[in-house]
């Protein structure tokens, strides 16, 4: 990572404002954002198809709600390597994927998936390949004044989903076949296991997921990167780069 290489405008700024450079960042990276995304969710989504229609497993969404940190992962890896400006190839994702249980994949499937911090401090175990002492060191240093932010952007995205979730649903009863609305009334209350029923459930919420997740990701990271900017300088030693740039340009002159 040389920091001279970062694509985003470094400067304090405060935690709101850092989580909505992260939507701009993924507005901006949206093509090859999704296509990670996909790369990664789409096997999952149609392991979930498989499960439900052939062995007739309910509750597939849990499976797709489980695995968020992994899909969370390689989204990081292809947003840390934007901002400094190079483009990984899907084929390099996939690899650095494969890997990743080095930096933390499994503990955050395990005992630390219900973290609501995940966005923010998954750079930590991705990026910085840390001893295990000085990697809690540093996740204490970036808890410090920032747990709160980075909880209360996991609460926003996390209403944002289910009230996409909602809406997407309330289509269902919208696009319904005539005579169905029973049906659907009986599923949502435990009361029916109609296939058709099961795979729409698991289908809008993989579309609800799909709109919120790399938002959040995008949010978390830069939030991370603000810290770190805060806490090292990040802005400061910069403009002495740029200043002694223009200072040997000056002495170079004839």
């Amino acid at each position: 990572m040389q920091l001279a290489d970062l694509r985003l405008e470094v400067r304090p700024r405060g935690a709101w404002e850092a989580a909505d450079l992260g939507v701009r960042l993924a507005q901006s990276e949206a093509r090859l954002l999704w296509k990670t995304w996909f790369l990664v969710t789409l096997p999952v989504l149609a392991l979930a198809v498989f499960l439900t229609v052939f062995f007739q497993f309910g509750t597939m969404t849990v499976l797709m709600w489980w695995l968020k940190p992994l899909y969370d992962y390689a989204l990081l890896i292809m947003l840390s390597r934007r901002v400094f400006g190079a483009t990984p190839s899907l084929g390099e994702i996939a690899r650095l994927l494969a890997g990743s249980w080095r930096q933390g994949l499994i503990g955050h499937l395990l005992w630390r998936r219900f973290s609501m911090s995940r966005a923010y401090l998954l750079p930590v175990w991705l990026l910085e390949n840390l001893p295990e002492r000085e990697r809690q060191a540093r996740i204490a240093l970036l808890r410090n004044q920032y747990t709160s932010k980075a909880r209360w952007l996991h609460i926003v995205m996390l209403h944002c989903e289910g009230f996409l979730l909602l809406a997407t649903l309330s289509l269902l009863f919208w696009f319904a076949p005539e005579g169905t609305a029973s049906d659907l009334w009986a599923y949502f209350s435990g009361g029916s296991d109609t296939l058709w029923l099961q795979l729409a459930n698991i289908g809008v919420y993989f579309i609800a997921m799909s709109l919120v997740e790399p938002f959040y990701v995008a949010s978390g990271f830069t939030l991370y990167l603000n810290r770190r900017t805060e806490l090292e300088a990040w802005d400061l030693e910069l403009a002495f780069r740029h200043l002694r740039e223009r200072l040997d340009a000056y002495r170079r002159l004839p």
